[in-house]
């Protein structure tokens, strides 16, 4: 292995969303598999990430994208296959990438043998392994929906009862309360581990744990009081991250799903003191911001205030569920502009970055067809919302049939940009964005004072501006983000410092002095 063996390496890392199926497709079959992303290792090393984090690539019958598992200890055969996997992970650690697997807790497919064994009979040794209940005079339990706004429980033919399903009826949840069903669990996590999984992204963890009474939800509440955030979840996270423990290097990113405008305290809560559940959480309120210097830095700053001491900050400004950044809250016009500046405030901002692909390129949804939709949810409400596959289309490695990403048919529409916005073409152009990531993620291996140092906020929104210095001993870096379309005049004069990198003028040029509209800027101060 070429990395360095860290405990804390989580903390100066940058962290690769890939969506497997869209990534590279090895075999022509337009889906992208496990074959495809080792060979595209060389541009994570180009790129300059240290950890890849793959949306789930286990056995699954695909009614939720591959997170309705129905074998936690096998890959699923469009994937590829075990050996597949093994090669990928001995091919990423020999270049110096760490691969984070998707962790689904919450929930099984209903083909899993665990479910199998549950819904057989009332007294299966299993049954209690998931949430069942007789009901209520015929009815459901209570009033508990699902994420997508069904009925929560669905009525067994088999036995008569209810079983809950945070999601698709097809997708049961767990119930963590079973002391062997959560020793199961575990030992599929060490089967990971040992192979030399390097650590574990987890999917809706916040969700796990359901009030034991089983009690309404308030009629008028969007908190899903009783069917999330339950304080046994804490105790199960620290039994995860002891697990961990055993297993040096490892980390753990925690999915804690909250409706806009996001929850930083709750986010920060799974973090214990710091050492003792998750490594990170993601807070969404920076996916839920509009274009608004003032309300990125509240988004920021609140984040900062609620962990704990001991805790460390991640962010991101997409995912495989929300879509693209470029195409949420007005972020509108100068697409390119705006994806460089969030691209600078996320490589300098104190904390771990991810990056979702395509990001790195300034990719946009795509308008899917109805016809064309995979993403059963889009397909249940069309047109108030066209899915989340608008956010998962094909990689765009070039200008040629296929995008570069198959020689088949894509499972999913390319996007119509593809010629023009694609990694060949943003390689050959100095002002790309793809560019802009490179250059910024270099910076920011190259500074200890953008991976360790503290972080000040000196204009927090006012005039557009957002601007922050951060410090290491006494090394200072300055950065700018000028969120509006009108050229202005900082502030506070950077007479002595040194230019590190702008998206608007070359580190030569003078000027400090004056942002130009929708400008980045980094610079040392002397």
């Amino acid at each position: 292995m070429q990395f360095i063996m860290n405990d804390n390496w989580w903390k100066h890392a940058v962290f690769y969303h890939v969506y497997p199926k869209s990534f590279q497709d090895s075999d022509g079959d337009g889906i992208g598999d496990i074959r495809g992303i080792i060979s595209r290792l060389d541009y994570f090393v180009e790129l300059g990430v240290d950890a890849v984090w793959l949306s789930p690539v286990y056995c699954s019958p695909m009614v939720d994208g591959g997170y309705d598992i129905s074998d936690y200890r096998d890959i699923d055969p469009v994937f590829g296959t075990l050996d597949d996997f093994r090669e990928l992970l001995q091919q990423a650690h020999d270049k110096g990438i760490r691969v984070i697997m998707d962790l689904v807790m919450n929930h099984t497919s209903d083909r899993h043998p665990w479910f199998t064994e549950s819904r057989s009979s009332v007294d299966n040794p299993k049954r209690d392994w998931y949430i069942w209940h007789g009901g209520r005079n015929g009815k459901a339990p209570n009033n508990w929906r699902t994420n997508f706004l069904e009925r929560a429980w669905s009525c067994d033919s088999v036995t008569g009862q209810f079983y809950y399903h945070s999601f698709f009826r097809e997708q049961p949840d767990l119930n963590w309360r079973n002391e062997e069903m959560k020793r199961a669990f575990f030992d599929n996590i060490r089967f990971w581990l040992n192979m030399g999984v390097d650590g574990f992204r987890l999917d809706v963890v916040n969700m796990i744990v359901k009030d034991s009474l089983l009690r309404n939800n308030p009629l008028l509440s969007r908190t899903k009081t009783y069917n999330r955030n339950q304080p046994e979840t804490y105790g199960i996270l620290r039994e995860f991250r002891a697990l961990l423990d055993e297993y040096p290097n490892t980390t753990s990113i925690g999915e804690i799903y909250v409706l806009p405008p996001g929850d930083p305290k709750l986010a920060a809560s799974f973090l214990g003191n710091g050492n003792d559940m998750l490594h990170l959480a993601f807070d969404f309120s920076l996916l839920f911001c509009t274009w608004n210097a003032r309300k990125y830095y509240r988004a920021v700053q609140s984040y900062y205030d609620a962990i704990p001491r001991a805790g460390w900050a991640c962010f991101t400004i997409s995912n495989h569920d929300m879509g693209r950044s470029l195409n949420r809250f007005g972020m509108g016009r100068n697409a390119s502009e705006k994806a460089k500046l969030l691209a600078v405030m996320l490589m300098t901002l104190k904390g771990t970055p991810v990056i979702y692909y395509g990001d790195e390129l300034g990719m946009t949804n795509a308008h899917i067809p109805r016809s064309k939709i995979s993403d059963r949810y889009g397909k249940m409400i069309w047109p108030l919302y066209k899915g989340r596959d608008q956010g998962r289309t094909p990689m765009q490695w070039d200008d040629g049939a296929g995008a570069g990403f198959t020689t088949g048919e894509p499972w999913l529409p390319l996007h119509k940009d593809y010629r023009k916005v694609n990694v060949k073409s943003e390689t050959a152009d100095e002002n790309s964005v793809l560019n802009a990531y490179r250059k910024m993620i270099e910076l920011r291996k190259t500074l200890p004072e953008l991976q360790h140092g503290e972080i000040e906020f000196v204009e927090t929104g006012r005039k557009g501006i957002l601007s922050y210095t951060r410090t290491l001993d006494d090394r200072q870096i300055h950065v700018f983000l000028n969120f509006s379309a009108r050229k202005q005049k900082l502030s506070s004069p950077q007479k002595n410092s040194k230019l590190l990198f702008s998206t608007h003028r070359k580190v030569a040029e003078n000027g400090e002095n004056t942002l130009f509209p929708f400008e980045a800027m980094v610079l040392r101060a002397r």
